[in-house]
């Protein structure tokens, strides 16, 4: 893992004591396994006296994010705020922090992992197995777009290049961990499955997304285990071709250690969404059963109560320029027939409920059990997103 670079700044004349006191303050935050001090590229300035202005200057880079710490004793506060003044002027992403705030140590050890989540993606492969579906019609992000801002190569895998006929033998961990159901529907499921990680092993890919319904049409079978039981091995996959959803999906797994759920918006109100999807990460459920795909009526999908009290609600847009973050309340709903298997309701606050009734950034918005809404912050921040 690689260590965090932070430098500390005084005013010239400063001495060798201002600098050891300054060490000493910051213990509780800078673990030395996740900060190293350094002279030169820092992505933490820390400002323990005024006239510091110009020196820290010095270690700025127009493309980079720095996170400024400062305190109320001997004018760092007033250095910091010229010095973000003039990254705000001159478009540099940074954060301003009080170093004795216990919120602070949170922001540090988040940006410690996103920094490392972020390095990790880069060189990775996603595959993405047909085509976007049809009607996701702005959740199609640019391979280009995706190189240059995540590092991440798009590979393009037809179906025709795809053999759908069954291997004949099936995982024993898959079928035992959905046992229960009909076994000529398990085994076309599972069938599915190989399938998938054939395509994962031969174009040595990291996560995939397939357009599902593809599959459907000439199997007769749905994907929808088949994705949850990627997800749980560690292996983001996403349906309907959907390349927003999916490098939201890689980038939570590298940073948090989570394969998030992909999920509709199906209806907002002033202070409740309804989320639902036939498939999803099996882990991230307390129970569940199987039953029908909800939109054809064939093959299998996961209905289930997710294992939580308090989910995360993120969404990218198409140019990977913005992103929404928000939080909800999970609360009890009857069961709807109307829509996907997997259902769930969150309480949220009239920001977030105004957000999807009025500048949504699409239908997919990606659900993770729990609060991360710091971490993706950072993303935002060390990214260049724009929050909506």
């Amino acid at each position: 893992m690689e260590k965090l670079r932070a430098k500390l700044l005084a005013f010239p004349a400063a001495d060798l004591n201002t600098f050891s006191r300054g060490k000493k303050k910051l213990q509780s935050i800078f673990l030395p396994e996740r900060v190293e001090y350094v002279d030169k590229d820092p992505e933490i300035l820390v400002f323990l006296t005024g006239g510091s202005e110009r020196i820290a200057l010095q270690s700025v880079s127009e493309h980079g994010f720095f996170l400024l710490l400062a305190s109320k004793e001997n004018n760092s506060w007033a250095a910091a705020t010229e010095v973000k003044a003039w990254m705000n002027q001159n478009n540099v992403s940074s954060m301003l922090l009080d170093y004795t705030s216990a919120l602070t140590a949170e922001i540090i050890d988040n940006l410690f992992d996103v920094k490392n989540g972020l390095t990790r993606l880069k060189g990775q492969r996603f595959g993405l197995v047909g085509e976007a579906s049809d009607w996701l019609v702005n959740s199609f992000i640019d391979p280009f777009i995706i190189k240059t801002k995540l590092g991440i190569d798009q590979i393009n895998i037809p179906w025709t290049e795809i053999n759908l006929e069954s291997s004949g033998s099936i995982a024993p961990d898959f079928l035992a961990f959905f046992k229960g159901s009909c076994p000529n529907s398990l085994t076309n499921a599972g069938n599915i499955y190989e399938m998938l990680l054939r395509v994962v092993s031969s174009y040595s890919l990291n996560a995939l997304t397939v357009e599902c319904f593809s599959v459907i049409n000439r199997c007769n079978a749905t994907a929808c285990l088949a994705l949850s039981k990627l997800c749980m091995d560690g292996i983001a996959a996403g349906c309907e071709g959907d390349t927003c959803s999916l490098l939201g999906m890689m980038l939570a797994k590298e940073l948090f250690g989570v394969v998030p759920w992909m999920a509709n918006i199906n209806h907002v109100s002033a202070d409740e969404l309804l989320f639902s999807h036939c498939t999803i990460p099996a882990n991230l459920l307390q129970d569940f059963s199987l039953g029908t795909h909800f939109e054809t009526g064939k093959g299998l999908a996961i209905k289930g109560k997710i294992k939580a009290n308090e989910v995360t609600i993120v969404r990218f847009d198409h140019t990977l320029s913005k992103i929404f973050i928000g939080v909800g309340r999970v609360v009890d709903i009857p069961y709807q027939k109307t829509t996907c298997r997997t259902q769930l309701a969150v309480k949220v606050t009239p920001a977030t409920s105004h957000y999807f009734s009025h500048n949504p950034l699409g239908n997919h918005h990606l659900i993770i059990p729990g609060n991360y809404v710091v971490g993706f912050n950072m993303v935002a921040c060390m990214l260049r997103m724009a929050r909506v």
